[in-house]
Protein backbone atom coordinates (compact mmCIF):
# COMPACT_ATOMS: atom_id res chain seq x y z
CA UNK A 1 0.00 0.00 0.00
CA UNK A 2 1.57 3.54 -0.83
CA UNK A 3 1.80 5.87 1.87
CA UNK A 4 -0.30 9.17 1.80
CA UNK A 5 2.05 11.60 2.86
CA UNK A 6 6.13 11.34 2.24
CA UNK A 7 8.03 13.43 5.02
CA UNK A 8 11.68 14.61 4.00
CA UNK A 9 13.93 14.86 6.49
CA UNK A 10 17.69 16.39 5.11
CA UNK A 11 20.44 16.06 7.49
CA UNK A 12 23.79 16.83 8.14
CA UNK A 13 25.82 15.66 11.17
CA UNK A 14 22.53 15.67 13.57
CA UNK A 15 22.77 12.46 15.05
CA UNK A 16 22.46 14.21 18.65
CA UNK A 17 19.23 15.52 18.01
CA UNK A 18 18.03 13.13 14.86
CA UNK A 19 16.54 9.82 16.73
CA UNK A 20 14.28 12.14 18.94
CA UNK A 21 13.12 14.24 15.76
CA UNK A 22 12.53 11.66 13.68
CA UNK A 23 10.08 9.60 16.60
CA UNK A 24 8.34 13.10 16.90
CA UNK A 25 7.31 12.61 13.58
CA UNK A 26 6.89 8.58 13.74
CA UNK A 27 4.14 8.79 16.36
CA UNK A 28 1.75 10.67 14.56
CA UNK A 29 -1.11 8.80 14.42
CA UNK A 30 -4.22 8.13 12.31
CA UNK A 31 -1.74 8.71 9.00
CA UNK A 32 -0.38 6.69 6.39
CA UNK A 33 3.18 8.04 6.06
CA UNK A 34 6.84 7.57 4.77
CA UNK A 35 10.03 9.14 6.02
CA UNK A 36 12.48 9.68 3.49
CA UNK A 37 15.92 10.85 5.47
CA UNK A 38 18.38 11.87 3.20
CA UNK A 39 21.90 11.95 5.08
CA UNK A 40 23.58 14.88 3.20
CA UNK A 41 27.50 13.44 3.56
CA UNK A 42 26.92 12.81 7.62
CA UNK A 43 30.53 12.44 9.38
CA UNK A 44 29.80 11.94 13.20
CA UNK A 45 27.73 8.48 13.18
CA UNK A 46 24.44 9.80 11.97
CA UNK A 47 24.81 6.74 8.83
CA UNK A 48 24.92 3.75 11.55
CA UNK A 49 22.32 5.26 13.64
CA UNK A 50 20.08 5.26 10.73
CA UNK A 51 21.10 1.60 10.04
CA UNK A 52 20.06 0.35 13.23
CA UNK A 53 16.65 1.80 12.84
CA UNK A 54 14.21 -1.18 11.88
CA UNK A 55 10.76 1.10 11.37
CA UNK A 56 9.64 0.15 7.90
CA UNK A 57 8.38 3.19 7.39
CA UNK A 58 11.80 5.23 7.12
CA UNK A 59 13.66 5.17 3.95
CA UNK A 60 17.05 6.47 3.85
CA UNK A 61 19.08 8.06 1.29
CA UNK A 62 22.47 8.93 1.56
CA UNK A 63 24.69 11.29 -0.80
CA UNK A 64 27.87 13.36 -0.55
CA UNK A 65 27.21 16.44 1.12
CA UNK A 66 25.75 19.29 -1.09
CA UNK A 67 23.75 21.40 1.32
CA UNK A 68 20.17 21.23 2.43
CA UNK A 69 18.70 22.04 -0.99
CA UNK A 70 20.34 19.17 -2.32
CA UNK A 71 19.20 16.92 0.01
CA UNK A 72 15.47 18.08 -0.03
CA UNK A 73 15.24 18.10 -3.75
CA UNK A 74 16.65 14.15 -3.42
CA UNK A 75 14.36 13.00 -1.25
CA UNK A 76 10.96 14.76 -3.28
CA UNK A 77 12.52 12.84 -6.08
CA UNK A 78 11.94 9.64 -4.36
CA UNK A 79 8.63 10.36 -2.98
CA UNK A 80 6.36 7.86 -3.16
CA UNK A 81 3.22 9.84 -2.11
CA UNK A 82 0.58 12.44 -3.82
CA UNK A 83 1.55 14.96 -0.47
CA UNK A 84 4.96 15.91 0.42
CA UNK A 85 6.06 17.42 4.10
CA UNK A 86 9.26 18.34 5.18
CA UNK A 87 10.78 18.19 8.41
CA UNK A 88 14.34 19.16 9.93
CA UNK A 89 16.47 16.90 11.84
CA UNK A 90 16.71 18.90 15.24
CA UNK A 91 13.24 19.74 15.41
CA UNK A 92 10.14 18.40 16.60
CA UNK A 93 6.79 17.59 15.10
CA UNK A 94 3.60 18.09 17.34
CA UNK A 95 0.95 16.11 17.49
CA UNK A 96 -1.54 16.46 14.45
CA UNK A 97 1.30 17.93 12.45
CA UNK A 98 0.34 15.95 9.32
CA UNK A 99 -3.32 14.86 10.47
CA UNK A 100 -4.53 18.36 10.52
CA UNK A 101 -3.36 19.31 6.93
CA UNK A 102 -3.74 16.18 5.15
CA UNK A 103 -7.78 16.37 6.55
CA UNK A 104 -7.87 20.08 4.70
CA UNK A 105 -6.24 19.17 1.51
CA UNK A 106 -8.36 16.02 1.28
CA UNK A 107 -11.47 18.04 2.16
CA UNK A 108 -10.01 21.29 -0.24
CA UNK A 109 -8.54 19.43 -3.69
CA UNK A 110 -8.73 23.24 -5.24
CA UNK A 111 -6.08 23.83 -2.16
CA UNK A 112 -2.49 22.51 -2.89
CA UNK A 113 -0.20 24.53 0.28
CA UNK A 114 -1.57 23.96 3.50
CA UNK A 115 1.14 26.48 6.32
CA UNK A 116 0.84 26.14 10.02
CA UNK A 117 2.11 28.06 12.82
CA UNK A 118 5.30 26.92 14.82
CA UNK A 119 6.68 27.33 18.34
CA UNK A 120 10.03 28.85 18.91
CA UNK A 121 12.13 27.33 21.95
CA UNK A 122 14.85 29.68 23.42
CA UNK A 123 17.83 29.61 21.92
CA UNK A 124 20.56 27.09 23.69
CA UNK A 125 22.39 30.03 24.39
CA UNK A 126 19.91 32.09 26.26
CA UNK A 127 17.84 29.46 28.08
CA UNK A 128 15.77 32.53 30.03
CA UNK A 129 14.18 33.91 26.63
CA UNK A 130 10.41 33.04 26.07
CA UNK A 131 9.29 30.80 23.88
CA UNK A 132 7.53 32.63 20.83
CA UNK A 133 5.00 31.64 18.01
CA UNK A 134 6.53 31.77 14.77
CA UNK A 135 3.68 33.75 13.63
CA UNK A 136 2.93 36.45 15.73
CA UNK A 137 -1.00 36.34 16.87
CA UNK A 138 -2.02 39.16 15.34
CA UNK A 139 -0.42 38.15 12.15
CA UNK A 140 -1.87 34.87 12.48
CA UNK A 141 -5.13 36.00 13.11
CA UNK A 142 -4.71 37.89 9.67
CA UNK A 143 -3.74 35.33 7.65
CA UNK A 144 -6.28 32.87 9.01
CA UNK A 145 -9.57 31.66 7.13
CA UNK A 146 -8.54 33.79 3.63
CA UNK A 147 -6.03 32.95 0.66
CA UNK A 148 -2.67 33.28 1.44
CA UNK A 149 -1.18 34.20 -1.99
CA UNK A 150 2.72 35.68 -3.02
CA UNK A 151 1.72 38.91 -1.19
CA UNK A 152 1.72 37.70 2.23
CA UNK A 153 3.98 34.88 2.00
CA UNK A 154 6.53 37.67 1.11
CA UNK A 155 5.22 40.27 3.31
CA UNK A 156 5.54 37.74 6.14
CA UNK A 157 8.39 35.81 4.94
CA UNK A 158 6.41 32.51 5.57
CA UNK A 159 8.97 30.21 5.00
CA UNK A 160 9.46 27.57 7.50
CA UNK A 161 8.95 24.03 5.42
CA UNK A 162 8.51 22.56 8.47
CA UNK A 163 4.74 23.81 8.97
CA UNK A 164 3.71 23.36 5.55
CA UNK A 165 2.29 19.96 3.19
CA UNK A 166 2.24 20.23 0.05
CA UNK A 167 0.74 18.06 -3.12
CA UNK A 168 3.58 16.83 -5.18
CA UNK A 169 2.22 18.01 -8.08
CA UNK A 170 2.29 21.66 -7.01
CA UNK A 171 6.11 20.71 -6.29
CA UNK A 172 6.65 19.30 -9.50
CA UNK A 173 4.97 22.24 -11.45
CA UNK A 174 7.48 24.36 -9.94
CA UNK A 175 10.53 22.39 -10.19
CA UNK A 176 13.27 22.13 -7.45
CA UNK A 177 14.67 24.21 -4.48
CA UNK A 178 18.00 26.30 -5.58
CA UNK A 179 20.46 25.15 -4.69
CA UNK A 180 22.45 28.30 -4.70
CA UNK A 181 20.69 29.56 -1.73
CA UNK A 182 21.92 28.73 2.04
CA UNK A 183 19.08 29.48 4.02
CA UNK A 184 16.42 30.77 2.11
CA UNK A 185 15.95 28.02 -0.24
CA UNK A 186 12.67 27.43 1.50
CA UNK A 187 11.49 30.73 1.23
CA UNK A 188 12.03 30.43 -2.45
CA UNK A 189 10.18 27.90 -3.14
CA UNK A 190 7.20 28.57 -0.94
CA UNK A 191 6.72 32.06 -3.46
CA UNK A 192 7.43 29.91 -6.70
CA UNK A 193 3.99 27.52 -5.22
CA UNK A 194 2.26 31.01 -3.96
CA UNK A 195 2.34 32.27 -6.96
CA UNK A 196 0.79 29.38 -9.27
CA UNK A 197 -1.22 27.36 -6.92
CA UNK A 198 -3.80 28.35 -3.93
CA UNK A 199 -2.94 27.80 -0.16
CA UNK A 200 -4.15 28.34 3.11
CA UNK A 201 -2.86 29.51 6.88
CA UNK A 202 -4.12 27.54 9.83
CA UNK A 203 -3.09 29.18 13.36
CA UNK A 204 -1.99 25.62 14.81
CA UNK A 205 1.54 24.91 15.87
CA UNK A 206 2.87 21.78 13.40
CA UNK A 207 6.60 22.26 15.06
CA UNK A 208 9.06 23.09 17.96
CA UNK A 209 12.04 24.79 15.93
CA UNK A 210 15.38 24.80 17.85
CA UNK A 211 17.13 27.76 17.48
CA UNK A 212 21.22 26.81 17.72
CA UNK A 213 24.11 29.05 18.88
CA UNK A 214 26.22 30.47 16.11
CA UNK A 215 23.63 28.64 13.19
CA UNK A 216 23.45 30.19 9.61
CA UNK A 217 20.22 31.10 10.47
CA UNK A 218 21.34 33.72 13.22
CA UNK A 219 23.79 35.75 10.75
CA UNK A 220 21.51 38.77 10.40
CA UNK A 221 23.84 39.72 7.40
CA UNK A 222 24.17 36.83 5.37
CA UNK A 223 20.00 36.81 5.68
CA UNK A 224 19.89 40.40 4.64
CA UNK A 225 22.12 39.68 1.62
CA UNK A 226 20.19 36.64 0.79
CA UNK A 227 17.33 38.03 1.42
CA UNK A 228 17.99 41.08 -1.38
CA UNK A 229 18.98 38.31 -3.62
CA UNK A 230 16.11 36.28 -3.59
CA UNK A 231 13.72 39.34 -3.70
CA UNK A 232 15.67 40.48 -7.34
CA UNK A 233 15.45 36.94 -8.38
CA UNK A 234 11.60 37.12 -7.71
CA UNK A 235 11.42 40.39 -9.77
CA UNK A 236 13.57 39.12 -12.96
CA UNK A 237 11.83 35.33 -13.10
CA UNK A 238 8.87 36.11 -11.79
CA UNK A 239 7.93 39.67 -12.87
CA UNK A 240 4.07 39.06 -12.84
CA UNK A 241 4.43 39.15 -8.66
CA UNK A 242 5.12 42.78 -8.67
CA UNK A 243 1.84 43.46 -9.93
CA UNK A 244 0.77 41.36 -6.71
CA UNK A 245 3.55 43.09 -4.71
CA UNK A 246 2.84 46.31 -5.60
CA UNK A 247 6.21 47.46 -7.58
CA UNK A 248 6.81 50.75 -5.38
CA UNK A 249 6.11 48.71 -2.09
CA UNK A 250 8.62 46.18 -3.71
CA UNK A 251 11.33 48.72 -4.52
CA UNK A 252 10.87 50.44 -0.80
CA UNK A 253 11.08 47.18 1.07
CA UNK A 254 14.93 46.34 -1.08
CA UNK A 255 15.73 49.84 -0.45
CA UNK A 256 15.09 49.22 3.28
CA UNK A 257 17.29 45.85 2.86
CA UNK A 258 19.84 47.54 1.12
CA UNK A 259 20.62 50.31 4.00
CA UNK A 260 20.05 48.00 6.75
CA UNK A 261 22.69 45.75 4.99
CA UNK A 262 25.30 49.53 4.91
CA UNK A 263 24.43 49.41 8.74
CA UNK A 264 25.51 46.15 9.26
CA UNK A 265 28.79 46.64 6.83
CA UNK A 266 29.45 49.84 8.11
CA UNK A 267 29.22 48.02 11.66
CA UNK A 268 32.24 45.83 10.71
CA UNK A 269 34.03 48.45 9.67
CA UNK A 270 33.57 47.81 5.18
CA UNK A 271 32.73 51.65 4.59
CA UNK A 272 33.40 50.86 1.18
CA UNK A 273 30.66 48.32 0.88
CA UNK A 274 28.27 50.64 3.25
CA UNK A 275 28.63 53.08 0.27
CA UNK A 276 27.93 50.67 -2.65
CA UNK A 277 24.69 49.05 -0.35
CA UNK A 278 23.81 52.26 0.67
CA UNK A 279 23.84 54.06 -3.35
CA UNK A 280 21.73 51.11 -4.53
CA UNK A 281 18.82 51.74 -1.60
CA UNK A 282 19.19 55.38 -2.87
CA UNK A 283 18.38 53.99 -6.66
CA UNK A 284 15.16 52.53 -5.42
CA UNK A 285 14.12 55.17 -3.43
CA UNK A 286 15.33 58.03 -4.77
CA UNK A 287 13.01 60.20 -2.26
CA UNK A 288 14.32 58.87 0.94
CA UNK A 289 15.47 62.13 2.46
CA UNK A 290 17.58 60.11 5.10
CA UNK A 291 18.90 57.76 2.51
CA UNK A 292 20.30 61.06 1.15
CA UNK A 293 21.86 62.43 4.25
CA UNK A 294 23.37 59.10 5.53
CA UNK A 295 24.95 58.85 2.01
CA UNK A 296 26.86 62.19 2.56
CA UNK A 297 27.74 61.60 5.53
CA UNK A 298 29.28 58.82 4.49
CA UNK A 299 31.07 60.61 1.41
CA UNK A 300 32.29 63.17 3.91
CA UNK A 301 33.45 60.77 6.40
CA UNK A 302 35.64 58.74 3.12
CA UNK A 303 36.75 62.31 2.68
CA UNK A 304 38.58 62.53 5.91
CA UNK A 305 39.81 59.43 6.19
Amino acid sequence: MSPEVTVVVPTYNRARTLATSLASVLAEEGVDLEVVVVDDGSTDGTAPMLAARADPRVRVVSRPHAGIAAARNAGIGVARAPFVAFHDSDDLALPGRLALPLAYLRAHPDVDLVIQNGRMLPPEDQPGTPEAPWIAPGVARDLTGRPIGVAEVFRWNLGQLQGMCFTRRSLEAVGPLDTSLEILDDLDLVLRVALRFRAVFLDVPAFAYRRHAGGIARDRRKIREESIALADKLAREHPEALDALGRRAFARRQARRWARLAAMQLQAGDASGARTALARARGLSPANLGYRLRALWLALRARRA
